[in-house]
């Protein structure tokens, strides 16, 4: 006979509950969590925990509504937005405050965040510059030789057209010197090929004049470059080192014998400067004198007072004669400064303006007539010299060559070896031909 099976079911093993702590550990909440959790469930879906009755947890639809099952059928969201869309209807945690202005927001901006707003448009319009007119496009042939085409036409031409340059403002200026100074110098009486005796010799007098300020000038050069008869008596640096040599020397031996007589005298000295002391008599009088010096001090001071407030009317006078100076001093200024722009700058630029040698003629080269007269000087330079005086154009010096490390070697072409030859041979053939004809 076969062994039925026996249902039987394990017992739960009862834990201890000896103990206060052991009975909090040990109970069985089962049934507890499970009604929590339904009640939770509840609340997610009504959002509320009031007992309803049995009615109206539920509503029955009999009839329905075509339309709408339509219109459900047509905007049917999908699976996945609608299980983002199930939201419990129990209201969220509330954290800590947070400002509502540092916040951003996604709805409308407060007015606080409106006008950071308007500030910051206002900035960007001011620093974007407004964008330029576009030119208003021509087409062309290109290959087409008798079509006219301009720069504005074109953009591959726009970097050769011509900008005007701004001038500077000193451009538009005239200089005085060009308004008061001659273009053409009248030249001395002097200089005329017929010219009286006295206005001969003051023209010679006055080239003479120019060129012994030369002369004066070279010599004062020459005697500060030239080599003084002084230095003779100076001795030689050799001698000069000889005895600075001795001179140590002995110096080194005197040092060593005074030593031992300046550490006695440096004992005795010590000895008096400690021995010496000021008496009282000494004190009273060093006070005494103190006190006579700063009185007579105070008597100068007094005296010095006295004499300005009786000098008071000669200062007043003294002021104004200053000031009467100044403006004499002021006036001299401006006069010397427009005789100066007159006359024009000696120097403009690292250069000065050179001077035009005289021109003048002996009493042996003096013509009888206009006829036999010797041209001396150039026009051009005169010309270019005057140009320089009235401050029209720069001085420069001229320009020279760089020199060669090396002389150019010269080569004769072979053609050029070879060229007697053959006009040679030429002239021969020319005369045989014309033998045979």
């Amino acid at each position: 006979m076969a062994d039925t099976p026996v249902n039987i079911t394990a017992k739960k093993a009862q834990p201890s509950r000896k103990g206060k702590k052991a009975w909090r550990k040990n109970v069985d909440v089962g049934e507890l969590e499970t009604g929590l959790e339904a009640l939770r469930s509840e609340e997610r879906v009504r959002g509320t925990t009031d007992e309803l009755p049995e009615e109206e947890h539920f509503t029955v639809d009999i009839s329905g509504d075509a339309e709408v099952k339509k219109q459900m059928k047509k905007d049917r969201p999908l699976r996945v937005d609608q299980i983002i869309a199930e939201r419990s209807a129990v209201p969220p945690l509330q954290g800590r405050y947070v400002n509502k202005l540092s916040k951003p927001t996604f709805g409308e901006a407060s007015k606080h965040q409106q006008q950071k707003i308007n500030q910051m448009a206002k900035r960007k319009l001011k620093a974007t510059p407004k964008p330029k007119a576009k030119k208003a496009k021509k087409s062309f042939d290109m290959w087409n030789d008798d079509q006219e085409t301009t720069a504005d036409d074109n953009d591959y031409l726009a970097s050769t057209v011509p900008h005007k340059v701004k001038a500077p403002s000193t451009m538009a200026r005239i200089p005085k010197v060009i308004l008061h100074k001659a273009a053409v110098e009248v030249p001395h009486a002097g200089a005329s090929y017929n010219p009286t005796q006295e206005e001969h010799q003051a023209l010679l007098q006055k080239a003479a004049d120019v060129e012994i300020a030369k002369y004066n000038e070279e010599k004062k050069l020459d005697h500060q470059l030239s080599y003084r008869k002084e230095l003779d008596s100076l001795p030689h640096e050799l001698q000069h080192l000889e005895k600075q040599a001795d001179e140590t020397s002995t110096a080194a031996d005197a040092d060593d014998a005074d030593e031992d007589d300046d550490s006695s005298d440096e004992t005795n000295d010590v000895k008096k400067t400690k021995a010496e002391r000021k008496t009282k008599a000494q004190r009273r009088k060093e006070q005494r004198i103190k006190e006579e010096h700063t009185v007579w001090e105070r008597k100068q001071l007094e005296r010095k007072i006295r004499n300005e407030i009786d000098n008071a009317n000669l200062t007043k006078k003294e002021l104004e004669e200053r000031e009467k100076l100044l403006e004499r001093l002021a006036k001299e200024r401006v006069i010397a400064k427009d005789r100066k722009e007159k006359e024009g700058m000696k120097r403009v630029g690292h250069f000065f303006v050179q001077d035009m040698s005289m021109e003048v003629q002996l009493e042996d080269e003096l013509s009888e007539s206009l006829r036999q007269l010797k041209p001396e000087g150039s026009i051009f330079k005169d010309r270019f010299v005057s140009i320089q005086r009235r401050n029209i154009i720069e001085p420069r010096s001229p320009l020279k060559a760089p020199k060669r490390k090396y002389a150019r070697k010269v080569y004769e072409k072979r053609s050029y070896k070879t060229f007697d030859i053959t006009e040679k041979k030429k002239e021969q053939y020319k005369q045989i031909l014309q033998r045979k004809n």
